[in-house]
């Protein structure tokens, strides 16, 4: 309201000065009974409103006058009651008074995020805060391609979406592994083993298999998770937000361990395999997630050089040009040796690096420890049968394709007729259907780009 005041050329409509709001001031009197005098400035356009309220003196009427007033338009009228505008806007919390911890301890609430501070994994006394509220996670069995993230399942509760609380994550996995080591058996949530990880570039068939996992009726898919994508970025992240270097390797280790670890109960007794679909970017850490799980399967999937990153940076898609600003370690190293700034990148430039990044990353892994499966989009996964008959066999769900392959092969030929991700409540807005083959628009600044980080993919 000041600068409305005191710069009249922002509302050339109306223009008020200070000696006019004085005139009217001691119009009024000078007794200080307060009353509000609302201003409705309307911006030339017509399209901007904004309220100025000017407090001026008022010898009338008191303030219990002025409320009644306010609340009631005849005296036989009870007063209407007084409710925040901001409360207004929300729902009753359902789980008002249940005890925080016993709601996660049963399975109830479950791992929404994780709130990182600039010393959470110092050597000191950092801690780290994950955010809990009430969501169906198995909405991902029932539909894959609308609800294809955890993200996706956690927008559906009101809860989340309005009433998740935060606390201490060491509190919290200290009262679950009390309670699931102590607690009578019937009581206890099943720990599912990590059977596989799935990797990959972004835009190169990752969903397909992540769905037709999620067919299966003794398998749990947790699809790029933000829980997971902090833990195992952490260290980056602390580094790039807070330049600060206080980040202990042990607790990193450990911070990625403790939430995999609450999101592997399940209190489902069919569930056998649980699967993480991590999100592109969690590609570089995968050496970290194979130091902690090293029995667990894992593949990457990556796509012709021109055509991963002519969808990586088509509009709404580019999240990769905020590597410049928020690079992994592993990109900054890369970055090194190529002897160029992240600054001074273009983003068709700074993608480029960070796919060919995740590229490296995976094939060193493949190579130097001989595990893993590298699926070529072009060459392996839009192969007939490839699915059904290498890649989930390679995960561990051979016994389950035998005991059924007809209802199998089905299920993975529903899935990839559907694309992976149809976008919550906005998929009736959108073709559904999926087609393997596409015409990529491959610019001149895609093609010179790929040429200068991703040789080696060409």
């Amino acid at each position: 309201p000041r600068s409305a005041i005191q710069h009249p050329r922002r509302f050339p409509l109306v223009a008020l000065s200070t000696l006019q709001i004085n005139n009217m001031t001691a119009a009024r009197g000078t007794r200080s009974n307060l009353a509000t005098l609302s201003l409705i400035i309307a911006a030339a356009a017509g399209l901007l409103t904004a309220v100025v309220t000017i407090t001026v003196a008022s010898p009338l009427r008191s303030d219990d006058q002025q409320r009644r007033q306010l609340t009631t338009n005849n005296e036989d009228e009870p007063p209407i009651e007084e409710q925040s505008l901001i409360a207004m806007q929300f729902t009753a919390n359902p789980y008002a008074g249940r005890d925080k911890i016993e709601m996660i301890k049963s399975g109830e609430a479950k791992l929404a995020s994780l709130r990182l501070t600039p010393d959470s994994l110092s050597e000191g006394n950092g801690r780290v805060y994950g955010t809990f509220c009430v969501f169906d996670d198995q909405l991902n069995k029932k539909d894959p391609a609308v609800y294809p993230t955890v993200d996706h399942m956690v927008q559906t509760s009101d809860h989340c979406n309005e009433n998740r609380y935060t606390l201490p994550l060491d509190e919290v996995v200290e009262a679950v592994t009390s309670h699931d080591s102590g607690s009578i058996r019937s009581e206890r949530l099943k720990k599912l083993p990590l059977s596989g990880m799935l990797f990959h570039q972004g835009f190169s068939g990752a969903g397909l298999i992540a769905n037709a996992l999620t067919t299966f009726d003794n398998t749990v898919v947790i699809s790029e998770h933000s829980a997971i994508r902090d833990a195992l970025n952490a260290c980056d992240y602390i580094h790039n937000r807070f330049k600060s270097k206080g980040c202990s390797a042990s607790k990193h280790q450990e911070l990625v361990k403790d939430v995999i670890s609450l999101l592997s109960r399940s209190s489902d007794s069919n569930i056998e395999h649980m699967f993480l679909k991590l999100d592109s970017a969690s590609s570089v850490y995968i050496p970290l997630l194979r130091e902690i799980y090293p029995d667990a399967k894992w593949t990457f999937d990556y796509r012709k050089a021109e055509h991963v990153l002519a969808k990586s940076t088509e509009q709404k898609r580019s999240t990769c040009v905020l590597k410049k600003r928020q690079p992994s370690s592993v990109m900054a190293s890369q970055a090194t040796e190529y002897n160029v700034d992240l600054e001074d990148l273009t983003t068709h430039e700074v993608c480029a690096l960070h796919l060919s990044t995740l590229v490296n990353v995976a094939s060193k892994e493949h190579d130097s420890t001989g595990t893993g499966m590298l699926i070529s989009y072009e060459d392996d996964l839009l192969k007939e049968d490839a699915l059904i008959e290498t890649i989930l066999p390679y995960l561990g769900l051979q016994k389950e394709i035998d005991a059924n392959p007809s209802m199998v092969r089905a299920r993975v030929e529903d899935v990839l007729s559907t694309k992976t991700n149809l976008r919550g409540i906005h998929s009736q807005d959108v073709d559904s259907q999926w087609r393997s083959q596409e015409n990529v628009h491959v610019s001149r600044e895609v093609r010179a780009a790929s040429q200068l980080f991703m040789q080696s993919m060409m």
